[in-house]
C-alpha cells in the first residue's frame, strides 16, 4: 500500500540537513505527507552520518528498534535507510535488518521515489552507485515547489572531497569531488530568493576548491561574486573551508562584497606540524596563523570558527600543547573539539601508536575548557556594541524574544514586543549583555538594502 505519511529522522550536518530537504521534496510531488511524529508515520526515513562514530551507532540503534517495532506491531511499515552509514555498510545493512525496506546512498537521494515503487513491489533495494559528474541531477536538483526553511536557506554547490585525510571517512561515503554549475546555483538562489529567503548558505565539502575540478571558469570567489548580485539575498554565507586552498581572493570577495558575511568556519583539526602532516593536511601551523593574520587584517570583526581533535595516532603531550598554544593565541569565536574516533576505509585506522581513551578524553576535557573560556569572553567584549542583525523569527525557548544572527554569526536575541514584524528584516542591535551561547540587545535601527541604518527606533530590553 502506497505511504500516506512520512517522517525523517537526521544524524548529521548541514549537508544531510540539505539531503533531508530534497527527500522531503520528492516525496511531497509523490503526494505524501509530513508526519507530526514516528507513530503516525508508514514511512520512515533515517538520514546518517559517518564522520563519528557517535550517531553512527545511534542511528543504527535506532533503526534496530524500528524493526522490532515492525516486526511486533506495525507489518506496514516501510523503513529506510540512507545517507553516509548506508553508503559504507550497503548490503551489510539489509542482512543486519530485516526488516529494512531499502538503503539509499549519498549520491542517490534523488532516486527515492523510484526505490519506492520498487519497495512497492516487494523488493529490498540498496542504491549506492556514484552519481556521474555528467549526471548533475543525482546530486544537486531540488524541489522548488516546497517551501523554503525560512529566512535562511541552504544551496548545494559542489559534492563529495578528493583531499583524503588520514582521519575521514567523507571522500569514502561522499565521492569524489565534483562541482555544480554557477547557472544552476544561481538559479536556485534566485528561486529562494523570490520565496523571500534572505540569506543564502552554500554548502560543500571543501568551498574553496570549487569550480577548479571542472574547469567551468568559475571558482569560488567567482561564484560568491555572482551570488552577490542576485536580488533581495541580503547575506551571503558558506561552509566548509579547507586551509590548503583558502586564496587571497577569497579574503579579499569577503572584504569587498557587503553581502558576503564576515564569517568563516576553517578547520585547523591540530596545533602540531608532526601531526597535520601525519593527517594529511598539507599546511603547517604557522601558514595556518598566516591566514589568520590575513583575515583579520582584511576583516577585523571577522567570526573565525575551527575544529579540533585530540588523541590523534601518535599525538604525545607536547603535540597536543601545541594544539592548546595556538587554540589560546588564535582566540576562535567557535570551537568544535572532538577526540579521536578510527573510521573505517581511513588510513589512520591502521596508525601505529594509538592514544589510549583515557589520555584522549583528559586532553579533551583540558581543551573544550581553555576554547569555552575563550568564546565566552569574546561574547563578553560583544556588550556595548552595535551589530548588525538579520531577524530569523521567534526565538525556540522564549516566545517574547525574536531570534538573529549577527554578520560574525553570532546568535543575538532581541525583545519581541513591538518587533513582531521584524522577521526577514536587518536591524542595528545594541548589544547589552551576554549569556553563555548567545547575546542579548536592543533594537536601534532597521538597516536598508545599502547596509545603511534608517529610522532611530528604541526597544528597551526587560
Amino acid at each position: 500500500m502506497k505511504p500516506s505519511r512520512y517522517f525523517i529522522i537526521n544524524f548529521g550536518c548541514q549537508m544531510n540537513v540539505r539531503d533531508c530537504e530534497r527527500m522531503e521534496g520528492i516525496l511531497r510531488e509523490r503526494g505524501i505527507q509530513a508526519s507530526e511524529n514516528s507513530d503516525s508515520a508508514d514511512l520512515i526515513l533515517i538520514n546518517t552520518c559517518t564522520v563519528r562514530d557517535k550517531p553512527e551507532r545511534k542511528a543504527l540503534s535506532m533503526v534496530g528498534r524500528f524493526c522490532q517495532a515492525k516486526e511486533r506491531t506495525r507489518p506496514e511499515l516501510i523503513l529506510g535507510i540512507c545517507g553516509c552509514v548506508s553508503q559504507q555498510y550497503q548490503e551489510k545493512l539489509l542482512d543486519r535488518f530485516p526488516g529494512l525496506n531499502f538503503a539509499l546512498g549519498t549520491n542517490q537521494v534523488a532516486k527515492l521515489g523510484e526505490v519506492l515503487d520498487q519497495v512497492l513491489t516487494g523488493k529490498r533495494v540498496l542504491r549506492t552507485e556514484w552519481a556521474d559528474a555528467d549526471d548533475p541531477d543525482l546530486l544537486f536538483r531540488i524541489s522548488l515547489d516546497q517551501p523554503s526553511g525560512g529566512v535562511s536557506q541552504f544551496v548545494t554547490i559542489m559534492e563529495g572531497c578528493d583531499n583524503y585525510c588520514a582521519f575521514c571517512v567523507v571522500p569514502y561515503v561522499r565521492g569524489p569531488e565534483i562541482s555544480r554549475n554557477p547557472d544552476e546555483i544561481i538559479s536556485e538562489v534566485q528561486a529562494w530568493s523570490e520565496k523571500g529567503v534572505k540569506e543564502t548558505v552554500l554548502l560543500g565539502q571543501n568551498v574553496n576548491s570549487y569550480g577548479i575540478k571542472n574547469g567551468s571558469g568559475v571558482d569560488f570567489p567567482a561564484l560568491l561574486k555572482r551570488v552577490a548580485r542576485v536580488d533581495g539575498i541580503e547575506r551571503i554565507r558558506f561552509t566548509t573551508n579547507h586551509p590548503k586552498d583558502l586564496s587571497d581572493r577569497l579574503i579579499e570577495a569577503m572584504a569587498g562584497e557587503r553581502k558576503i558575511c564576515e564569517q568563516i568556519h576553517l578547520p585547523l583539526q591540530a596545533g602540531s606540524d608532526h601531526i597535520l602532516e601525519l593527517m594529511g593536511r598539507n599546511y603547517t601551523g604557522d601558514q595556518y596563523l598566516g591566514l589568520i593574520e590575513k583575515l583579520r587584517s582584511a576583516m577585523p570583526e571577522i567570526g573565525i570558527g575551527t575544529d579540533l581533535i585530540v588523541g590523534f595516532p601518535g599525538e604525545t603531550e607536547p603535540d597536543f600543547q601545541r594544539t592548546l598554544e595556538l587554540a589560546e593565541r588564535i582566540e576562535f569565536d567557535e570551537a568544535f573539539t572532538f577526540r579521536y574516533c578510527s573510521r573505517p576505509m581511513t588510513r589512520a585506522a591502521n596508525y601505529p601508536d594509538q592514544v589510549p581513551e583515557p589520555v584522549k578524553l583528559e586532553r579533551l576535557y583540558r581543551l573544550s575548557s581553555a576554547v569555552s573560556r575563550i568564546t565566552e569572553k569574546k561574547n563578553q567584549a560583544q556588550a556595548g556594541k552595535v551589530k548588525e542583525i538579520l531577524v530569523e523569527g521567534v526565538s525556540k525557548s522564549d516566545p517574547e524574544r525574536l531570534t538573529g544572527r549577527s554578520r560574525e554569526g553570532r546568535l543575538v536575541h532581541i525583545p519581541a514586543q513591538g518587533h513582531r514584524g521584524l522577521q526577514g528584516r536587518l536591524v542595528s542591535a545594541n548589544i547589552k549583555r551576554s549569556l553563555k551561547h548567545s547575546l542579548l540587545g536592543e533594537v536601534v535601527a532597521r538597516v536598508d538594502n545599502e547596509g545603511n541604518r534608517q529610522g532611530e527606533e528604541q526597544c528597551i530590553l526587560r
